[in-house]
């Protein structure tokens, strides 16, 4: 795209390759992805990602130390909370846009 607009590419600008992550990054955001999420029925409502088989993929994906798994469950609570914030502003975006 640089090359066609005739510029250069800027660092800061450009996306980050999920290989450039640090591993345990890499192993988080893997593992979360094969956490169920969880949906109040009624409303709708995003409630997080259902974490009781975090441990049974932690033994699928051999990590054993405490102090990484530990690691992991901090950034995935993290992911989560972003990704929780998100989705209530495009919930409520969507609620508050004028039906034609």
């Amino acid at each position: 795209m640089c090359e066609t607009l005739g510029t250069e590419p800027v660092e800061s600008e450009m996306p980050v390759e999920f290989s450039n992550l640090p591993l345990e990054a890499q192993q988080a955001l893997e593992i979360y992805s094969f956490l169920p999420d969880r949906w109040e029925g009624m409303s709708g409502t995003f409630l997080g990602k259902d974490y009781s088989i975090v441990f049974n993929l932690f033994d699928t994906f051999n990590i054993e130390h405490s102090d990484t798994r530990q690691l992991l469950l901090k950034f995935m609570a993290k992911v989560d909370s972003v990704r929780s914030e998100i989705i209530t502003q495009k919930q409520k975006a969507r609620e508050q846009k004028p039906s034609s």
